[in-house]
């Protein structure tokens, strides 16, 4: 409020009055005395800074700012009425008004630099970030202690782009405010936007260290790591995050998500009931255990989760996505689509796209299933962190790299180890991605001395220590057997690796790490899984596969269809020049004939054979969780329907015919139409 030493008596003791029956809690009181003075002829402008004051701080900021706004519109460079005017304001989330009052002209002339503060914090609030950098600069210039005001001013600087005015802000602020959490937390989102995210790691595990109570450096981690592809990695993160804080919703849920899309699927259960402990009627923790149970082919607890989750009280639109899997589980299409008909979009958007697609799909809707198909990969590509299409093409143009590097020369330039395998050497099913390798390696799995493993990451130490192709004939035997190391003990973590055992190990895309397969495993024998190069890019288009550098190629039909012919000129290029024993199985011919497509793998195995094999059925339903997106057929009998469903789809494939014609014509299939009638 302004001074009272020039003011009239009759406003002096009004004043006086109304400032001591409110110290006293009579507020109705000194309104009263306020508003007799100024209906009296008492000073308007003294009379209206008090009364807006004593408005404000009684809780009717509406009536306030009213009363607040006649005062500084006739003093406007009066700092007391705007201070009291901004701040009311600002509590209303009127900020524009509130800038408006706060001049660049009034903060500079505050020697308290308490409007300077203010109006920084106004602009913040208004994403006017310049004028907040320049209120923030002022500040610390005049004050460089103002830990809070460096704070700002990297917060601004972060948002405005600014990253390394940023970091140097927020570096200053935590130096000033060593334990002060978010201020932390701020530079290291800083430091994740420059792009530099070793640095954003260290930072926030020397948080995590720091605060050992506080969940949310470790949940940013999560975050980081996960967008960052390196699940086990954020699975580790996210898992301290929650022993922190073990009854926090959202913290269970991302844990139990990120379970779920690692495969580990008795885990993510866990998690989705530990949710539903907590919070009973949570959506998301409904539609993550049917998910699970989908998975994992528990169909009778899926059809009884929809009744289960009804008398939870959970939301209609969860309840309606558990009907529609369910349905679509059943193969009720057409209920299945009613159900998903009633669940907004906003709701599991890819998920429930690809759904949408199915059951289009499943009642002979072709074009639009695949108009549902394409908003999904177009949504994918969308919510994928690291730029999923530049990884794609990295991927596409290292394959091509390497079969280009594949020549006589290259492979002249290759050593033999000195030292022999002391292990037998693993049988690699590969093929392409959708080609039926998940049905073979079921199959496989009903023989009782075969191993299988499905997709695993064995050869990622290979990968890193051959990092440079051109040197990959000449590795050292050294080199060699850590590669090897790695990869068995990759291997012996996901089965028992039994003597006497045959491994088979499945993995679609290893068709494009044939050389790195042959420079552990001189012995080595593969399984190619052929399908109609049509159906298999068809399904791989249509599949809701997580993103990485190799499954984002599909999410369009034009770079899936390049991928398919590098991988296979790849393949056979390597072939050609160091061949490897090779059994081919036609998906189709499976698919017409299991029991003489079997015998003939099992002849090329060396296995004695077992009926056992032709049950896959009774495997896949015994084995838990399937880990590819094969997983509901695979518990199904074997249909011709599967072979030839890119028929239904054929005017959108055309585009990518001439790409995938000759490999048609090599493997035997047509790419004539089908009579359907």
């Amino acid at each position: 409020m302004t001074a009272t030493s020039t003011l009239d008596t009759q406003t002096t003791n009004a004043i006086r009055a109304a400032l001591g029956a409110a110290s006293r809690g009579q507020h109705r009181e000194a309104f009263q005395i306020a508003e007799q003075a100024l209906a009296g002829g008492g000073e308007p402008v003294a009379l209206n800074a008090m009364l807006g004051m004593l408005r404000c701080q009684s809780g009717d900021l509406e009536a306030g700012v009213e009363h607040l706004k006649i005062a500084h519109a006739a003093r406007p460079n009066d700092q007391k009425i705007a201070t009291n005017l901004a701040m009311a304001l600002q509590q209303l989330q009127r900020y524009p008004e509130a800038l408006a009052v706060v001049t660049e002209e009034l903060a500079s002339s505050d020697p308290t630099l308490q409007l300077e503060r203010l109006r920084g914090f106004i602009a913040l609030s208004t994403d006017n970030f310049l004028v907040a950098i320049r209120s923030y600069e002022r500040v610390v210039a005049n004050d460089p202690n103002d830990w809070e005001a460096w704070n700002n001013l990297g917060n601004a600087r972060r948002v405005a782009g600014q990253n390394d005015g940023a970091i140097e802000a927020l570096r200053r602020a935590a130096e000033l405010a060593p334990d002060a959490a978010p201020v932390r937390l701020n530079l290291a989102t800083a430091i994740i936007n420059s792009g530099d995210w070793n640095a954003a790691e260290a930072e926030l595990r020397q948080m995590g260290e720091d605060f050992p109570d506080d969940p949310m450096p470790l949940r940013e981690l999560y975050l980081m790591l996960k967008e960052w592809g390196h699940d086990a990695l954020a699975l580790e993160a996210i898992t301290g995050a929650v022993e922190r804080a073990p009854d926090d919703v959202e913290l269970l849920l991302a844990q139990a998500n990120l379970l779920s899309q690692m495969t580990n699927l008795a885990s993510a259960e866990a998690a989705y009931r530990r949710v539903l402990e907590l919070d009973p009627a949570n959506a998301m923790g409904h539609l993550g255990l049917a998910i699970c149970f989908d998975l994992t082919n528990q169909t009778q607890e899926l059809a009884d989760l929809a009744p289960a989750a009804e008398a939870r009280g959970v939301s209609a639109n969860a309840q309606n996505f558990i009907h529609a899997f369910n349905h679509r589980r059943a193969k009720r299409f057409a209920e299945g689509l009613a159900a998903l008909e009633q669940v907004p979009e906003t709701l599991e958007n890819s998920r429930r796209l690809h759904l949408l697609g199915q059951l289009l799909e499943g009642l002979g809707r072709y074009d639009e299933a695949f108009d549902a198909y394409a908003r999904m990969n177009e949504m994918l590509v969308e919510q994928a962190g690291l730029k999923p299409l530049e990884r794609a093409m990295g991927y596409r143009t290292t394959i091509r790299e390497r079969r280009e590097a594949t020549n006589e020369k290259w492979v002249g330039r290759w050593r033999a180890e000195a030292s022999k395998v002391a292990r037998p050497a693993p049988v690699f099913l590969f093929g392409f991605p959708r080609s039926g390798t998940t049905l073979l390696d079921t199959m496989l799995m009903g023989h009782p001395s075969i191993e299988v493993l499905e997709e695993e990451p064995t050869l990622h130490k290979a990968f890193e220590l051959f990092g440079n192709y051109e040197e990959l004939p000449t590795a050292s035997d050294a080199q060699i057997q850590e590669a090897r190391d790695g990869y068995f003990e990759i291997a012996g973590s996901r089965t028992p690796l039994k003597p006497g055992n045959l491994l088979v190990d499945k993995n679609p895309l290893a068709i494009n790490a044939v050389p790195f397969i042959r420079r552990l495993f001189p012995d080595a024998r593969f399984i190619l899984a052929l399908r109609h190069p049509c159906d298999v890019l068809l399904s791989c288009y249509v599949t809701n596969f997580r993103m990485n550098d190799g499954m984002a190629s599909f999410t369009n039909l034009e770079t899936g269809a390049e991928l398919y012919d590098l991988s296979f000129s790849y393949f056979e290029r390597v072939q050609a020049l160091m061949p490897t024993p090779t059994h081919t199985v036609m998906y189709e011919k499976v698919v017409a004939d299991q029991d003489r497509e079997l015998r003939a793998l099992f002849d090329f195995l060396g296995l004695d054979w077992h009926d056992a094999v032709l049950d896959h059925q009774a495997t896949a339903l015994g084995r838990g969780r399937i880990k590819t997106a094969s997983y509901a057929q695979v518990v199904e009998p074997i249909y011709q329907r599967s072979a030839g469903r890119w028929q239904n789809f054929r005017q959108h494939l055309e585009p990518v015919f001439p790409v995938l014609k000759p490999w048609v014509d090599k493997f035997g299939y047509s790419l004539d139409p089908v009579d359907k009638a």
